[in-house]
């Protein structure tokens, strides 16, 4: 587990170019930052989140564009990672990311939408950026699917993504798709529905694990 001081110390200033061998010491320092998504004793409600959230049985994945989901995340370059407790509410484009590393409690929060993205939590204040890719590729020095991970983290093909290849299981869910270089797994549900719990994504060298402990749809 990354510590909070060692987080402190080694993340590097917003526009740095990568350089060879600094990688591993992004991602640990952005281990906070992921993602993303988990956890009864790791993370709170992000302080903004107002919503009325309802259990997600007898709701279809695709027809629940507001979602709130809890639980681990892990994420890995290959040769090193870590991990950290996450909530991810979506509401259309609009979303906020809240991880908590488990030791000192620190707590990060990513936010924005299809047009902005804000890192709150990390020194220096808060960092922004047009998209949460661009903010998390200054921070990691690659780039994260985070407007298809919305989609994927429900079972689902990203719509604006490129040619997807699917495979299902014997009850018609997704057990993995390819799309934009990433390979998706599905290996748990839900009560054995159809919303994920246990997902892997993967863009060799790079893993990101989820271990999805809730999920809850938006009340109308």
């Amino acid at each position: 587990m990354v510590s909070a001081a060692a987080i402190q110390a080694r993340v590097p200033a917003p526009r740095r170019p990568p350089r060879a061998g600094g990688w591993r010491l992004r991602l640990r320092a952005a281990t906070g930052l992921l993602l993303a998504v988990l956890l009864p004793a790791c993370a709170a409600k992000p302080r903004r989140d107002t919503a009325v959230w309802a259990p997600v049985q007898g709701v279809v994945p695709a027809a629940a564009p507001a979602f709130r989901v809890a639980g681990r995340l892990a994420v890995s370059d290959g040769h090193d990672g870590g991990s950290a407790g996450f909530v991810w509410i979506q509401r259309g484009e609009r979303f906020e990311f809240e991880l908590r590393q488990p030791v000192s409690q620190k707590t990060w929060r990513l936010r924005g939408d299809a047009r902005s993205a804000v890192l709150e939590g990390g020194d220096g204040g808060p960092r922004r950026a047009a998209s949460a890719e661009e903010l998390l590729l200054q921070m990691l020095g690659w780039h994260v699917p985070v407007a298809a991970l919305r989609d994927w983290v429900r079972g689902l093909p990203h719509a604006g993504g490129g040619p997807v290849q699917v495979e299902r299981d014997d009850s018609g869910r997704v057990r993995s798709l390819r799309q934009d270089g990433w390979r998706v797994d599905y290996t748990a549900w839900l009560d054995g529905g159809d919303w994920p719990t246990r997902i892997r994504a993967r863009q060799e060298p790079y893993s990101v694990r989820l271990n999805i402990q809730d999920w809850a749809v938006a009340r109308d």
